[in-house]
């Protein structure tokens, strides 16, 4: 070898630039592993999503609270959103991400051990330099606290509505027992205290008489339905009414937690209707009367009449006037037993029952009701043995046979036949009224029981009526069974439970 050539290059700046390169990498590195480290640490849940909506990140907060991993986090994130928000959200999210707009939304999110919790979630888009959004960032804040303290404000609003009205709130646990309710319930005779742990049935006196009402309001409640103006009544006495409406509420997991409502007194209402009721009744009474007692005084008058004109003997004279006291005997009976029936009803004292001898009764109607029937052309035969007994008001149920006889008579046809029997059962007698008239149809069998009823085309009635109502009325104050059947006639029955 003579000779070695070579040439000396200067790469300092070379060099330096890497290294300048390489410490450039670091704090860059250093600067992502900082802020990944600040996103990961802060107690807001970060997250990021694709220009297309779809989660791609979720920040350590996020996975540790929801129990995701990161490749769960497209699939995952929105599955994890209480199912009666999943809807919503996902409808208010596509409307943001339409939108290309930053927006926000408020829902629940299921915690990794299943408890949902509110979040404030809130997202705002990244765009390049043309404008076009390459990603979406959002941060998603947790508001239980805040959402808990406006519902207890709230419930502070309600209540001091409460207290200004005259109304009361409510609240009953999944068993439907209250367990709390506002100071105004003292108005009605009920100490807050005290109603706590009590169903509404528990208080409410009308349970027995409409099961019905009844069964129907806890079939609403046991399926967790909101209801309204349920009505019903308390206290001993005279009754208050309530009406009440409420409508189930839940927990953030959506369990059932029982119902809240409001409560109003309307027993002012209810009893000024029923003073109207009876004021219009009684004007309809008062202008029907006359019209149920025209008819026997009309008998009374024509007989009189007859009497004066045809009557030849001192033995003619008395027995028309002897049929015209029987019927303005019966004339008095009748406008008796109206008021008995009002006192009764009013009073609902039943001093004045006593034992009653069915027999005798039975022979006075017939003795009363022989005469009117001959003159009609009607056989009237009545049979009753003696000794049976039970216990009432003497004139109302001779009233009540009364009215049964004078029904039969006025509509059987002449050469007819009425039959007044009674019957000696076993724990029961039955007095029975039956006729050879036209009947009554068994659509009007329970109509004709009404008071004022007319019906022209079953039994060629004419005017408004108080007789077979003035019948039902006296059988119910008695508590015995009133029954109307159709056959060849009609045939009418009480049963009344023997005295012991």
């Amino acid at each position: 070898m003579t000779e070695l050539v070579g040439t000396h290059i200067d790469v300092t700046e070379q060099h330096l630039a890497r290294e300048a390169l390489q410490k450039a990498f670091d704090e860059i590195k250093q600067s992502e592993d900082r802020l990944r480290l600040v996103i990961d640490t802060i107690p807001t849940l970060v997250w990021r999503a694709g220009p297309d909506g779809v989660p791609d990140f979720l920040n350590q907060t996020a996975l540790d609270y929801t129990g995701l991993s990161l490749d769960q986090a497209a699939t995952g994130w929105p599955r994890a959103f209480h199912p009666d928000d999943e809807k919503g959200m996902l409808v208010k999210w596509a409307a943001i991400w339409e939108s290309g707009m930053p927006g926000g939304l408020e829902a629940r999110l299921r915690r990794f051990d299943g408890e949902y919790r509110w979040f404030l979630f809130q997202a705002v888009p990244l765009r390049d330099e043309s404008g076009n959004i390459v990603k979406w960032y959002g941060s998603s804040t947790d508001i239980e606290d805040r959402k808990r303290a406006e519902e207890a404000l709230g419930e502070q609003r309600l209540r001091d509505y409460a207290e200004t009205a005259s109304d009361w709130l409510w609240e009953t646990g999944p068993d439907h027992r209250v367990t709390r309710i506002s100071e105004h319930v003292s108005d009605i005779g009920f100490v807050p205290p005290g109603l706590a742990g009590l169903s509404r049935w528990d208080i409410a006196t009308d349970t027995e008489s409409e099961p019905e009402k009844w069964r129907l309001h806890r079939a609403m409640l046991d399926a967790h339905r909101p209801f309204r103006n349920f009505v019903y009544t308390v206290g001993t006495g005279s009754p208050i009414y309530i009406q009440t409406s409420g409508k189930p509420f839940y927990d953030t997991n959506g369990n059932f937690l029982g119902y809240r409502g409001v409560g109003s007194n309307l027993t002012a209402a209810v009893r000024a209707g029923q003073l109207e009721e009876a004021l219009q009744e009684a004007k309809v009474v008062g202008d029907n009367i006359a019209h149920d007692l025209r008819t026997p005084l009309t008998r009374v008058r024509i007989r009189l009449e007859r009497g004066r004109e045809h009557a030849s003997t001192l033995e003619e004279l008395r027995a028309v006037a002897d049929q015209a006291i029987a019927g303005l005997d019966q004339s008095l009976t009748t406008i008796t037993a109206l008021l008995r029936i009002a006192e009764i009803e009013h009073s609902r004292r039943r001093e004045r029952f006593g034992e009653v001898q069915l027999a005798h009764l039975i022979r006075e109607v017939g003795d009363l009701y022989g005469p009117i029937a001959e003159d009609k052309g009607v056989t009237l035969w009545a049979e009753a043995p003696d000794g049976a007994t039970v216990q009432g008001d003497r004139d109302l149920l001779f009233e009540a046979v009364v009215n049964l006889v004078n029904n039969a008579v006025k509509f059987t046809p002449e050469g007819g036949r009425v039959e007044v029997i009674l019957l000696c059962k076993e724990g029961e007698t039955v007095i029975r009224v039956i006729d050879t008239g036209p009947g009554i149809p068994e659509i009007e069998r329970e109509a004709v029981t009404q008071r004022f009823y007319r019906s022209d085309k079953s039994r060629n009635t004419k005017g408004l009526g108080l007789g077979l109502s003035i019948v039902a009325a006296i059988i119910k104050l008695h508590d015995f069974r009133f029954r109307i059947s159709d056959g060849p006639g009609c045939t009418a029955e009480i049963a009344c439970p023997n005295l012991d």
